[in-house]
């Protein structure tokens, strides 16, 4: 038997046997992400789970070797102030490093190797970042690993390297020597005194504790932020936010920017806050230009110019090849046309 013509004209179904799969019309078309279609919440629940595990071993493997190297990395650390106590003792003021408990020293040390820790081990823990992400990815995407880790690895230690020599060094420098106005005063009212004005000269006491508490917290805050232009080049890729988006909503995120520098800088340290906020609207426009470049890259697939593996894969671009498929009719053995 012949089926029955289409009044719309449409071509008449094609007859398989059952054990031939119909033909997938649009390669790529349904296809879901590699091990979603067997993961339950829980399961990612538990991979979350493992991922964090391992980077806290990391963590914890590579504390224990900084630790190891404590005497090079406080003296590394203190260097900022004590160049600016070199620069106040030129302006006439004599500041001091103490400490005032008796565990406090070997605090700052352990501190000291945590933090360090987490930028030796950024290479393991991006990893396993990638690693809990990687399920929801298509093959092409998963070729974008190693770009990954190396960025965002360059980004975060970048960030604390630029906190480290432009931040750290002028901000201590400047507010070591603040109170010289305020001795100047003290020094006009009590005159020539010598008696007493030994005991009015404000000196900078400076407890281990603060000193490197607001260090470590600086640069690894820097070293977050620094991540902004990779996050909004992921989102960018995914399709989340695009360039014309994050151009106009960059007035606000310049005050936005401000508001975090206020916040996320620990004390009143106003250079690290004017840097931080500089050093973030510097990042958001090359995110617009990062995120302009992938929506060009974008329309360029979807034009027919990408590459195969772009097509085939993509689950963005496998619509832009939409064709009307034709009607398939599985047919049992008993009707199947015997001619």
């Amino acid at each position: 038997m012949s089926a029955a013509p289409d009044p719309l004209g449409m071509p008449p179904p094609r007859r398989l046997p059952p054990d031939e799969p119909p033909d997938d019309p649009l390669p790529g078309a349904g296809r879901e992400p590699e091990d979603e279609r067997r993961m339950p919440f829980l399961d990612h629940l538990g991979e979350l789970r493992d991922r964090l595990r391992n980077s806290a071993i990391s963590i914890f493997v590579a504390a224990i070797g900084c630790y190891l190297f404590r005497g090079v990395l406080f003296r590394w650390l203190a260097r900022p102030l004590m160049d600016a106590f070199l620069k106040a003792k030129s302006e006439g003021v004599v500041g001091q490093l103490i400490f005032t408990s008796p565990i406090e020293a070997f605090m700052v040390l352990l501190k000291t190797a945590l933090v360090a820790s987490i930028f030796v081990a950024s290479p393991l823990i991006f990893y396993q970042l990638w690693a809990f992400i990687a399920p929801g990815l298509y093959r092409h995407e998963k070729r974008w690993a190693l770009p990954f880790i190396v960025v965002a690895v360059t980004l975060f230690v970048g960030g604390g390297l630029f906190c480290y020599y432009g931040v750290l060094p002028k901000g201590y420098e400047f507010f070591l020597t603040a109170a010289n106005d305020a001795t100047a005063q003290l020094t006009k009212e009590i005159g020539t005194n010598i008696q007493i004005q030994e005991a009015l000269t404000i000196k900078p006491m400076i407890s281990m504790d603060e000193y490197f508490g607001l260090t470590l917290m600086l640069l690894l805050v820097f070293g977050v932020v620094f991540e902004l232009p990779l996050v909004l080049s992921v989102l960018a890729i995914m399709g989340v936010v695009s360039a014309a988006q994050l151009w106009k909503f960059n007035r606000y995120a310049i005050l936005l920017f401000a508001v975090a520098g206020a916040i996320l800088t620990p004390g009143d340290l106003v250079v690290g806050q004017l840097a931080m906020t500089g050093s973030l609207t510097v990042l958001y426009n090359l995110s617009i230009l990062i995120a302009w470049a992938v929506q060009r890259k974008r329309g360029k697939v979807d034009q027919g110019e990408g590459t195969a593996d772009d097509v085939a894969d993509g689950p963005d671009h496998a619509s832009t090849a939409l064709a009307r498929p034709r009607p398939v009719e599985v047919l049992s053995p008993e009707s199947r046309d015997p001619r």
